[in-house]
């Protein structure tokens, strides 16, 4: 509902409430301009690495010199007018506008403050500002464990439990991020995000980790008394999400599972050298999918050259059937329902035909599935409302920023409903 209106002359910015949730929209009103004016709405903010950030959007203004970008209400339904994320994963970095769109760091729970401001050609303008939060330490506890090789974050609502319990696995890029976890747990899901590698004294690459890890964080959670490990899900993105469902196909303790970017079986380790395998069980390497690099894919390993990986792991299933079979993760013994995300141009790997192997066994098997497939999206890793990175490094994620955000935005909520239901 539109903010109470108080009779100000003069340009501004009047924002609904300034402090949200990233996976909510705020509503935002340019008013006291001139009428039919062309303004720039400005929005600027910096990541958790100290990058600053920027995205100018141009606007027409109504006759009363007005603008809503809101999600607004019609006959009571609500329609998107202007929407608010618009200005938000259109950000660019300040440094480097142009070219592919790196990483938008945000893996702590400090919220992001978020500088706006509207400006005509004629001088008038308006500045206000809106804090992004992920963590409400309002209705959240966060706690952290650091205990042996239990690394980890516990986000776990406050009130009456107990509550169900999410396990939150990062990529490729070591240890974990708080970021996402926090979110989830403002929804009333308590969250538990583990590292698995990248440190002391875990292993400092992702080669060979032993699975016995997640045994650790189930049995830390079961003696937490405001968590019911009865209603345990488990939620991974990139390589967390093959980890994800090969854990939930080996363990029935695990009712939910939401897999982002997944795969359809275990791959080598991206570790250099002879090839082992990512994962270990009961003291034994898994059988494992080996990568097929060309020579003009080492070539530009070797020189620093953008790289998209998707073809190293194609001709890897295709050249390796045989142990592709017998690296391929069981999913049909997964207890529960199983929600899926990829784009189907990632650049890292063929997450959308891997995703569609997984949904066709487990059809197949008669399990619940879900697979959410946006077209010419690419690798889906990061959190709603900011923008989707198209590179990381060396590492092209395929798609564009623009389609990739749209599609984490709408994946999220959806994943969000989905371990609401079925926990």
């Amino acid at each position: 509902m539109e903010p109470a209106k108080h009779e100000k002359p003069g340009p501004r910015i009047e924002i609904a409430s300034r402090n949200v949730m990233m996976d909510k929209k705020a509503d935002i009103w340019v008013r006291g301009f001139e009428s039919h004016a062309h303004v720039d709405v400005t929005t600027e903010t910096m990541d958790d690495n100290g990058r600053k950030w920027r995205s100018v959007t141009p606007y027409t203004l109504n006759p009363q010199g007005c603008l809503e970008i809101a999600v607004a209400e019609s006959d009571g339904e609500r329609f998107d007018d202007i929407d608010p994320w618009e200005l938000l994963d259109s950000m660019r970095p300040v440094d480097k506008p142009e070219g592919p769109v790196p990483l938008f760091t945000k893996t702590k729970t400090a919220p992001l403050l978020v500088e706006i401001s509207a400006t005509a050609p004629n001088g008038d303008s308006a500045r206000s500002n809106l804090r992004l939060r992920v963590f409400d330490d309002a209705t959240t506890i966060r706690e952290e464990v650091h205990e042996g090789a239990l690394q980890g974050t516990l986000f776990c609502p406050k009130g009456d439990g107990p509550h169900p319990v999410v396990i939150c696995l990062g990529g490729s890029d070591g240890w974990f991020t708080e970021a996402r976890s926090a979110l989830l747990a403002s929804h009333g899901i308590a969250t538990f995000s583990v590292a698995y590698f990248g440190g002391e004294p875990l292993p400092k690459e992702l080669s060979e980790v032993t699975l016995e890890f997640f045994d650790r964080a189930v049995a830390w959670l079961t003696k937490y008394p405001a968590v019911d490990t009865g209603r345990m899900g488990i939620y991974g993105y990139s390589k967390g999400a093959e980890l994800a469902l090969l854990l939930a196909s080996r363990d029935k303790r695990i009712r939910a599972v939401a897999a982002y970017s997944p795969s359809s079986v275990v791959w080598q380790s991206p570790k250099a050298g002879a090839p082992k395998s990512s994962w270990t069980a009961d003291g034994a390497p898994l059988p494992f999918t080996p990568m097929h690099f060309s020579g003009l894919k080492i070539l530009k390993l070797m020189t620093g050259q953008p790289i998209a990986f998707w073809e190293v792991y194609e001709q890897g299933l295709t050249k390796h059937m045989e142990k592709a079979e017998a690296a391929r993760i069981p999913v049909e013994n997964i207890a529960g329902p199983v929600f899926l995300v990829s784009g189907t141009e990632d650049g890292v790997w063929p997450s959308a035909e891997m995703a569609d192997v997984v949904e066709k066994s487990l059809k197949k098997a008669g399990k619940d599935v879900t697979h959410l497939k946006y077209p010419k999206a690419g690798h889906l890793t990061t959190l709603p409302g900011l923008p989707a990175p198209e590179r990381m490094d060396s590492l092209l994620f395929g798609g564009t920023s623009k389609i990739s955000s749209r599609a984490l935005e709408d994946a999220w909520q959806k994943m969000v409903a989905f371990f609401t239901t079925h926990l």
